[in-house]
């Protein structure tokens, strides 16, 4: 008779179990480290969705000393004038009506403003463009001929420098983009 005993374990088998642990371990872990390099070594760049550029720090009308009758209102796509409104400014101006018109059920809750320095002439408008005189505080955040979109609050809220003719279509179609989005994701007006 033999008196040896027989392990609980083979020793195949620990082993196996082992390496199947440290595969899960692994496999579970490794995207957390990956993830974690590329984001502390900032190799990763995020990718923006809006057209125009975001206003920070936070700017409102009150702030500015404007006075806005249209701030409770509703949201403003609007047109900062410059002193005298030549053919790419008017071109300008129409692009903004349609693209005010193009915001579809978005479009009651907007109201198209032209922004205007006291003393500026002013170009024939649409009855539907409304007109609020701004300063040069106003003017040193929005450029002459850049569209602005402001909320209900008096906050400005996004500025689109100008840009050429060949480009106009596109960046309508930004600033109607980034307009619609906001709308969509807005709690206020």
């Amino acid at each position: 008779m033999s008196t040896g005993t027989t392990p609980l374990f083979k020793p195949k088998a620990v082993l196996r179990g082992r390496l199947t642990l440290l595969a899960l371990i692994v496999f579970f872990a490794l995207p957390f480290i990956v993830a974690k390099t590329i984001l502390s070594n900032n190799w990763y760049e995020s990718g923006v969705t809006n057209h125009g550029q975001l206003v920070e720090p936070r700017v409102t009308f009150e702030s500015l000393g404007i006075v806005n009758p249209l701030q409770r209102d509703s949201w403003q796509l609007g047109f900062v004038l410059p002193a005298k409104c030549d053919d790419a400014c008017l071109n300008r101006l129409y692009v903004m009506g349609q693209t005010y018109l193009a915001l579809g059920k978005y479009k009651e809750r907007v109201t198209p403003v032209v922004y205007i320095q006291s003393g500026y002439a002013l170009p024939k408008l649409p009855d539907s463009v409304a007109v609020v005189t701004v300063n040069d505080g106003f003017s040193d955040i929005v450029p002459p001929q850049g569209y602005v979109i402001t909320d209900t609050l008096g906050q400005v809220v996004m500025v689109f420098e100008p840009t050429t003719k060949e480009q106009q279509v596109a960046h309508s179609k930004g600033l109607l983009s980034d307009l619609r989005k906001l709308l969509k994701l807005s709690r206020v007006g």
